[in-house]
C-alpha cells in the first residue's frame, strides 16, 4: 500500500483557549455555518485517503456531541491531556496500528486547504531521509527581543512562523512522543518533539491563509476572505403533459416543461449560480441547445459538469437558495423532497439549502399558468 493512501489525522482540541477569552472554547465558535473545529475535521473527512481523524477533547466537554462529524465512522473522539503533547500522545494511541503516516493539525487553524495538505504529502514523499515535514512562513513584521526591561531589535530574516498540519511517519512520531512522556517534557509542537528525539524533519513552505485563531479578533479574518456568490435564473413555458422534474424530484401534475433538455429548471438555475460564483461561463456555453447531443439531456449531467468545473478550481458549494415562481403546480408539498435530493447531488447538508415558492399574483404569462421561473443564488468555498 502507498503510505500516502494510509493516513490518520490528529486534531488536539482539549484546550480552553485562555488567551481567546469568552465562555465557550474557541474551537466550538461558529464561522458561518460550521464551528471552527468542524471546518477542520470536515475538510479532512472529504479527503478519501485519510483513514481516520482522531480528535482529542477535554473529557468534560459536552459540546463535542453537537458537532456534525461526531457520529461519522471515520472520526474518533478521545480524551485529551493537560498539555498539547499529552493530547497528541493519547490520540496517537487510538490511531489504527496499520496507519503509516500521521498528520497533526491545530483545531484552531480552520482555513487549511486540501491542496496545501496534498502538497505537504508530496514534500514528505520527495525527501526520503526526512521523517516528517512542517510548514513555515517568513516573519514579515519587524521583531524585537525582550532583554530585561529593554527590547532589542532582531533580524526578522532569521525567524519563521511554524504552522500545521505537520506530517510524520507514525512509528517515528510514537518514538518521539514516548521520549517526551518518559522525560516528563512538553513541547509546543510535534516538530520539536521529533527533533528532540533525533529525527530529521523538514521545514517546507506554508500558506499565509492558514491562519490560527488565538484571539477573538482573529475570527474577523474570515470576513476578509474572498467571498464567491453567483446567481442563476431560468424560465420555461409549460405544455400539457404527465408531470415534470424539478431538482431531480418528480412533480405529479398534468404539465410538462418545453425544453431542449429534460427541462429540470431548478438544476439549470442552480448550475448557473454555481458557475457564476466561480467566474465560469453559463450552462448554454457548455451545453448549447444547437447541439443535437443535448436533446433530452439529463440535467443531472449538467449540474455534475458544473461541480466538476468547480472542483478543478478548488471550489465546492457552500450553500444555495432558490425561489420557484409558478401558479401551478403547488410546490409546497415537495419542499422536503427537494432539499433531500439537492443535498445528495451537491454533497451539502439540507440545512444549507433554502427552497421557496411563490406566484406572480396572476400577472403575466406565468400568472396565467403557462410557465415557470427559478431564481437561484449559490455561494462557494475552497476545498
Amino acid at each position: 500500500m502507498n503510505p500516502k493512501d494510509n493516513i490518520a489525522v490528529i486534531i488536539p482540541a482539549a484546550g480552553s483557549g485562555s488567551r481567546f477569552g469568552g465562555s465557550k472554547p474557541k474551537q466550538f465558535l461558529n464561522i458561518g455555518d460550521e464551528t471552527v473545529l468542524e471546518k477542520s475535521v470536515n475538510l479532512f473527512l472529504e479527503i478519501s485517503n485519510i483513514k481516520e481523524i482522531i480528535v482529542a477533547i477535554n473529557s468534560d466537554e459536552d459540546l463535542i456531541k453537537s458537532q456534525s462529524f461526531y457520529e461519522n465512522p471515520r472520526a474518533k473522539v478521545v480524551s485529551g491531556g493537560s498539555s498539547r503533547s499529552e493530547s497528541v500522545f493519547y490520540a496517537l494511541a487510538a490511531v489504527d496500528q496499520t496507519v503509516e503516516i500521521v498528520a497533526v493539525h491545530d483545531a484552531a487553524r480552520p482555513w487549511v486547504t486540501k491542496n496545501h495538505f496534498e502538497d505537504l504529502l508530496v514534500q514528505l514523499d520527495n525527501h526520503e531521509s526526512a521523517q516528517g515535514v512542517f510548514p513555515v512562513i517568513p516573519a514579515t513584521d519587524s521583531l524585537r527581543m525582550k532583554k530585561g526591561d529593554k527590547t532589542i531589535p532582531v533580524d526578522r530574516e532569521n525567524f519563521l512562523h511554524v504552522q500545521t498540519p505537520q506530517i510524520f511517519y507514525r512509528k517515528s512520531l510514537q518514538v518521539a512522543l514516548d521520549k517526551l512522556k518518559n522525560e516528563n517534557l512538553h513541547m509546543s509542537d510535534e516538530s520539536q518533539a521529533m527533533e528532540f528525539a533525533g529525527f530529521q524533519v523538514l521545514a517546507v513552505p506554508g500558506e499565509r491563509s492558514n491562519v490560527k485563531i488565538t484571539f477573538a479578533e482573529d475570527l474577523a479574518y474570515d470576513i476578509g476572505k474572498e467571498l464567491r456568490i453567483g446567481r442563476g435564473v431560468d424560465f420555461h413555458r409549460f405544455q400539457p403533459g404527465d408531470g415534470l422534474i424539478l431538482g431531480n424530484v418528480f412533480i405529479d401534475c398534468e404539465l410538462s416543461i418545453m425544453a431542449h433538455s429534460d427541462g429540470d429548471i431548478v438544476l439549470h438555475a442552480i448550475s448557473d449560480a454555481l458557475l457564476g460564483a466561480a467566474g465560469l461561463r453559463d450552462i448554454g456555453y457548455y451545453f448549447p441547445d444547437t447541439d443535437e447531443k443535448n436533446k433530452n439531456l439529463s440535467s443531472l449531467k449538467i449540474i455534475h459538469k458544473a461541480l466538476d468545473l468547480l472542483k478543478e478550481k478548488g471550489l465546492k458549494p457552500r450553500n444555495i437558495d432558490f425561489v420557484i415562481v409558478c401558479e401551478q403546480p403547488k410546490i409546497g408539498p415537495y419542499v422536503d423532497q427537494l432539499k433531500k435530493s439537492l443535498a445528495e447531488i451537491l454533497n451539502i447538508r439540507e440545512s444549507l439549502i433554502g427552497v421557496k415558492a411563490t406566484t406572480t399574483e396572476k400577472m403575466g404569462v406565468i400568472g396565467d399558468g403557462n410557465g415557470i421561473a427559478v431564481y437561484a443564488i449559490a455561494s462557494l468555498k475552497n476545498f
